[in-house]
């Protein structure tokens, strides 16, 4: 690890590459479970998606310390997250509109 100016330790960069792709990995499946869902006919409702968005966001703030959570990084739940807010932001009925 590099030492900072402030004479603290630096993470190393590959630890961003790490976090973007968890990120990326966690966004993606919410995408991809969604789209499967609605390719069966089904459209979450926009409890459900808060409820979903409550629970990941609950556990991100107790596991950003960089502590894995079930096997996957942090910022895998917080992909999860930012995409259900997506979600959210576009509306049940733009997502049951686009079927």
């Amino acid at each position: 690890m590099a030492e900072s100016g402030s004479g603290g330790v630096m993470p190393p960069a590959a630890d961003d590459a790490t976090r973007d792709a968890a990120y990326d990995e966690g966004y993606g499946q919410v995408t991809r479970e969604i789209a499967w869902a609605r390719s069966r006919g089904w459209v979450p409702t926009e409890r459900q998606l808060t409820v979903v968005l409550m629970r990941a966001l609950k556990v991100y703030a107790a596991a950003r310390g960089g502590k894995a959570v079930a096997g996957q990084h942090p910022e895998w739940l917080r992909g999860r997250a930012d995409a259900l807010r997506d979600l959210l932001r576009q509306g049940v009925r733009d997502l049951a509109e686009n079927n």
